[in-house]
């Protein structure tokens, strides 16, 4: 299997019985790496390594290779319907100490629970930190101010030195960008048509936009079909295609991990789920108009569910790249789609940033939870954490604010621009093990 112990993943679900009914259940799995996450914790594992610390195995709570927000401790529908707030919130508690107690009594490292609602996460771990009661530098202030600022910086010095140990779940705040289907231009109303869509640039970006797509469709003599749901089974060979086009690219890159198999390909075209499959293929117009799976030499697996486009993997053949198709498969094609059958929101998945945005992506906040057992090891993370978060959210106000697509609520600030840049080039790495975007900042020291 693709999650099993042979690859690491040991299942340890949780069935929580309220008055003898299932009213509760976990997707738990015990870990002895971090790969197939896409909430990166290698910067954490090997701080803890260099300090002596065993960070494997742990605990994840979360669902297998899926960088996708959704609920992770799973309430039976007579909960959620019938249940007041706050009790909900206390019982997400209760799990959380349950699992918190699991990892304690068993000596394992830690419990993460990933990509959870930001619901769950404030529930576990509290509200996101207020990014502006975070000192920060002025390129120009009055004395006041400065006085004012280099007060906070002595009072974040002495709080670091007086850390109080909660021996609480952490709170992680990440960034994806998302596309939604929103025109900004027409009171929030779906975009009419890509035409539409791309009126949403400015003359110079839609001019661009359109080169690229032209060079890629016509200049290539391209086609690229979305072959949604049951309609995928009727083009024989196609999910062995797609499949072989997502091993070709896992192993054009050095470090690439194939986290699938073919089996789970073919289980997925055979089960109800077939519905939500979405794959968008690549051939030549030549080929004509008949599908035929050996006429495919690129293309994308897709999952469509509750108005949301899921962009997963993307796969070409060796020797049939061609300038910019990634970009037009991937991103424009995928947004037509999107647009075209009235689908509110694309997420396509982990890593990324500049280009993105650039391409009307905006930042989406992602949230999980992390127990730390280790009181040093928590204390530094907790310290890192505090440090990503404000950062995060404060790029994510300032792209927001000045979206390539959206109102511009803000006037440009070049020094937080600045910081902006700073933040990507800094922050910004490839993580060996599984091709995407990481952080590396997080270096961190364990006392």
């Amino acid at each position: 299997g693709c999650a099993s112990p042979a690859t690491g993943w040991v299942p340890q679900h949780l069935s929580v019985r309220i008055g003898g009914v299932p009213s509760v259940y976990v997707p738990l799995y015990m870990k002895g790496h971090s790969m197939g996450e896409f909430i990166f914790d290698n910067g954490w594992a090997e701080a803890a390594y260099q300090n002596g610390i065993q960070y494997y195995p742990k605990l994840l709570v979360g669902v297998p290779f899926t960088p996708a927000t959704g609920g992770r401790i799973l309430l039976h529908p007579d909960i959620r319907r019938n249940w007041p707030r706050e009790e909900i919130a206390e019982l997400r508690v209760v799990v959380g100490k349950f699992l918190r107690q699991i990892a304690i009594s068993n000596k394992l490292s830690s419990v993460h629970l990933n990509f959870i609602t930001d619901e769950e996460a404030t529930d576990i771990s509290g509200p996101v930190p207020d990014p502006s009661k975070a000192a920060t530098t002025q390129t120009s202030e009055s004395v006041e101010e400065r006085n004012a600022r280099l007060q906070n910086k002595v009072q974040n010095m002495i709080d670091l030195l007086t850390y109080n140990d909660t021996d609480d779940y952490l709170r992680r705040t990440s960034m994806q960008y998302h596309w939604t289907n929103r025109n900004s231009k027409k009171m929030g109303r779906p975009y009419e048509s890509f035409d539409d869509y791309l009126n949403a640039f400015k003359s110079k970006r839609r001019i661009t936009i359109r080169r690229e797509r032209k060079r890629v469709v016509d200049e290539e003599n391209i086609r690229i079909d979305a072959i949604v749901g049951t309609d995928i089974l009727m083009c024989e060979g196609l999910v062995e295609r797609m499949y072989t086009l997502y091993t070709e690219t896992v192993k054009s890159f050095v470090f690439g991990k194939q986290y699938l198999t073919l089996e789970f390909f073919q289980m997925l075209a055979e089960s109800d789920f077939c519905r939500n499959l979405c794959f968008m293929c690549v051939r030549s117009r030549d080929s004509g108009d008949a599908l035929v799976a050996e006429d495919i030499f690129a293309g994308t697996f897709n999952i469509i569910k509750d108005g949301v486009f899921y962009g997963r993997y993307w796969g070409c053949l060796a020797g049939r790249e061609v300038k910019n198709l990634h970009f037009e498969t991937c991103y424009w094609a995928a947004i037509e789609h999107c647009i075209d059958n009235g689908l509110r929101k694309m997420e396509p998945g982990a890593g990324g940033g500049d280009y993105k945005w650039a391409r009307g992506f905006d930042p989406a906040l992602i949230h999980s939870a992390h127990y730390i057992c280790h009181p040093g090891l928590r204390r530094a993370v907790d310290q890192f954490l505090d440090y990503e978060t404000r950062s995060n959210v404060e790029v994510s106000e300032y792209l927001l604010a000045n979206s390539v697509v959206g109102t511009k609520l803000a006037k440009p600030n070049i020094s937080k621009m600045k910081r902006v840049q700073a933040h990507a080039r800094v922050d910004v790495g490839k993580d060996k093990s599984s091709k995407e975007t990481v952080d590396t900042s997080d270096a961190i020291d364990v006392e």
